[in-house]
């Protein structure tokens, strides 16, 4: 896909002695803040763009509100000011008042941002006159924000209609980086995908069925695949209802589908784990991470692999008690990608949470969850799409 770019942006607003810039970021950063990675993120666009003389308009949701949440400060993105000041080592100056009660002559700051955009109920219909107004403070736009672009969104979709639109530095390195584990692929390709659910990645999961030449399935969602073949997975977490959907996948891959045969078990999250073996889980016992012989598995398909896709995690990581595979896994495909040329490509808030000191290593982390899995799927994602000349 031709996408407008970076670079068309800067011969763009030169030509065109554009003054204000709208950004589209995704600040939606966790309740600590102490996460600021999608700000890093951000951070080369916002000031290239500044360092051009434009003035810069930030623009971000935060979290979910309700109607009844426009005046709860933790909802509000001035709370976040300080870390984006912190990263950019800038002044940020925050607009709290409703877009429709100033004027975009008040704004005169060099970066402003204003408050959180889902405060608008427009904004998750795509309205458009939200967005013609949102519109009003910039004389360009730039989509800085990969990890929203799979929503049709006002502050994403509708504003392109009003304003000269391209992509930001962070979207195109985002496009770029999972390309690498979409279309220019180097076998073999390995996929893992963890997490809780089957019911939030099945598409993913077929996708990846077909496309990879060995998809291994951790986390929960391994319990619903093995209890789908007839495994008595005790008090594990199951989707019963996914159970076709996992056979399914399972009888019309290409991809040889790797399941845990072995677990770390235990009757609740405070109790260390024991290592048990499928077939021997007691009655009273949760699987709450894969066991040493699986991650002893995972670690071997990874060295025969050229590519690696990773989405999910393998366990309860959260939980120190069920951190092994997690730690394993990953410090493995650090060392493979830093000495053997393993191109690793990872994305997903827990996946990344998952990796920790090891996150610096891999190829490419996404920031995006949702978009991450829809664009590696095949979807064609609203918010690139608007930015392709070819829309």
């Amino acid at each position: 896909m031709n996408i407008r770019n970076f670079e068309n942006f800067k011969q763009f607003a030169s030509k065109h002695g554009c003054k204000r810039c709208i950004i589209r970021c995704d600040l939606n950063l966790p309740s600590d803040i102490e996460d600021l990675s999608r700000v890093y993120a951000v951070k080369d666009t916002i000031l290239s763009v500044a360092s051009m003389g434009l003035r810069v308009i930030l623009i971000s949701h935060y979290k979910r509100p309700k109607p009844e949440d426009v005046s709860n400060p933790k909802f509000s993105l001035e709370q976040i000011v300080p870390s984006v000041s912190k990263v950019l080592g800038r002044d940020v100056a925050f607009e709290k008042h409703s877009i429709f009660d100033i004027e975009p002559s008040d704004i005169t700051t060099p970066i402003t941002l204003l408050e959180n955009l889902r405060f608008y109920e427009g904004e998750t219909k795509n309205d458009d006159t939200l967005a013609q107004r949102l519109a009003k403070f910039g004389d360009v736009y730039i989509n800085d924000a990969f990890s929203v672009s799979h929503r049709a969104h006002s502050s994403v979709c509708a504003i392109t209609k009003h304003l000269p639109s391209f992509a930001g530095l962070s979207m195109m390195r985002e496009i770029s980086g999972i390309t690498k584990a979409t279309e220019d692929i180097k076998r073999p390709y390995t996929a893992i995908i963890g997490g809780a659910k089957v019911s939030t990645k099945i598409d993913v999961l077929k996708k990846l069925s077909l496309d990879a030449d060995y998809l291994v399935v951790a986390g929960a969602m391994a319990n619903t695949f093995l209890a789908s073949q007839g495994h008595d997975m005790k008090k594990s977490l199951i989707e019963p209802e996914q159970f076709e959907t996992a056979r399914e996948i399972v009888s019309k891959a290409k991809a040889e589908i790797i399941l845990p045969t072995d677990f770390l078990v235990s009757p609740d999250l405070e109790t260390n784990g024991v290592q048990c073996d499928l077939e021997n889980i007691p009655d009273d016992c949760g699987c709450f991470d894969i066991g040493e012989k699986s991650t002893a598995r995972i670690v071997e398909i990874i060295d025969k692999s050229q590519t690696l896709l990773w989405n999910g995690t393998l366990g309860l990581f959260e939980c120190a008690n069920f951190q092994y595979s997690s730690e394993i896994v990953s410090k493995h495909v650090a060392e493979r990608t830093k000495n053997a040329g393993l191109i690793s490509i990872t994305g997903g808030g827990e996946t990344i949470a998952s990796l920790g000191k090891y996150k610096p290593d891999m190829t490419f982390v996404s920031t995006a969850g949702g978009a991450f899995l829809e664009y590696i799927a095949g979807y064609e994602l609203p918010g690139v799409k608007v930015l392709s000349n070819g829309r």
